[in-house]
């Protein structure tokens, strides 16, 4: 039996508009599988004339069960994923689910990264990222009309949603940078309707824990350490900091390091601010290594790199620059 054609077994519901009688207009569309849902609550999916419906595995509350019909359907209907499995991880920003992937993309596993919708992010430290950033549209192209560019700096309803779409898009542009230069990153599948696809690193019942949460070994330490010191350096020749690089924010899993989480990623060349982000994600990582023995100087460390790859020396006071190091 074919798959059921949901555009054409679901009605459009419409509201009145207040103080203008004889005038309507479309509510504010709920997804469609959503509604789909609703019928499947009350009838059976034969009765609905079809065998191929998009019911995902994870076990919801309500308001969650729509959000995933709404952002993650469309990866459905266009043969992404056929099943959303388990949530991995939950947060402010954003909630990450394992889903099952397609035949056809020759993968057993799909990460979806959902933001959650503008309103309920906190957009407080954005723009110490956005600054001299490019804005993007839903197509990740760069957008140059003046009346979008100006909407965005007003800060309008209309411009934060514009600012919330160039934020996802600049990410998945990052991710497919780095990973076709062959950085540690999950390879970017797809990117829409306020969700990442990538590859999925971990097992079904075990999803790869971050440093934090892993033990490591003196020699897998020092190796560790070696990746992602090699990778910061390769970032910046790419022109890109990641801007929040710590332990919560690489994976570990077969014996192999992962960085992930690129949305507030700056350009050295552009931001310019990019000298003490960039000099903070070094520390941060010496930092963490410490505790396996590990002895760096992480200050001169990024200077070498930033004298190397960035867009001038910067000038450093060492011994102020250490001094807050320490603190």
């Amino acid at each position: 039996m074919p798959r059921l054609d949901i555009n054409h077994a679901l009605d459009e519901e419409f509201e009145v508009l207040e103080g203008r009688p004889g005038h309507f207009k479309p509510r504010k569309k709920r997804s469609q599988h959503a509604l789909l849902n609703e019928k499947l609550v009350k009838t059976s999916v034969q009765d609905l004339g079809a065998d191929e419906v998009f019911n995902p595995t994870l076990g919801s509350s309500r308001h969650e069960r729509e959000w995933i019909f709404t952002y993650l359907g469309p990866f459905y209907n266009y043969q992404y994923i056929t099943d959303v499995l388990r949530r991995i991880k939950g947060g402010k920003e954003a909630n990450v689910y394992v889903c099952k992937a397609h035949p056809s993309m020759q993968m057993d596993y799909l990460a979806a990264k959902l933001y959650r919708p503008r309103m309920m992010r906190n957009l407080r430290n954005d723009a110490r990222y956005r600054q001299n950033r490019n804005v993007l549209d839903e197509y990740g192209k760069v957008i140059h009309d003046g009346r979008v560019l100006h909407a965005v700096m007003k800060g309008t309803s209309y411009g934060k949603e514009i600012s919330h779409t160039s934020w996802l898009q600049h990410e998945y542009s990052i991710l497919q940078t780095l990973y076709e230069a062959g950085l540690p990153v999950p390879k970017p599948v797809a990117c829409a309707n306020n969700t990442i696809l990538m590859d999925y690193v971990g097992g079904l019942d075990l999803p790869a824990p971050t440093l934090v949460e892993t033990s490591l070994s003196s020699t897998e330490a020092r190796r560790t350490f070696d990746i992602l010191i090699d990778a910061v350096e390769r970032m910046l020749s790419h022109n890109c900091i990641h801007a929040d690089l710590s332990a919560y924010n690489v994976l570990f899993w077969e014996g192999q390091p992962t960085i992930i989480d690129f949305p507030q990623a700056v350009d050295p060349f552009g931001n310019p601010e990019a000298w003490d982000i960039f000099r903070r994600d070094v520390v941060r990582i010496c930092q963490y290594f410490t505790r396996y023995g590990i002895k760096n100087q992480p200050v001169e460390l990024a200077s070498a790199m930033w004298e190397k790859h960035g867009p001038h020396p910067q000038p450093i006071d060492l011994e102020e620059e250490q001094e807050e190091e320490m603190e």
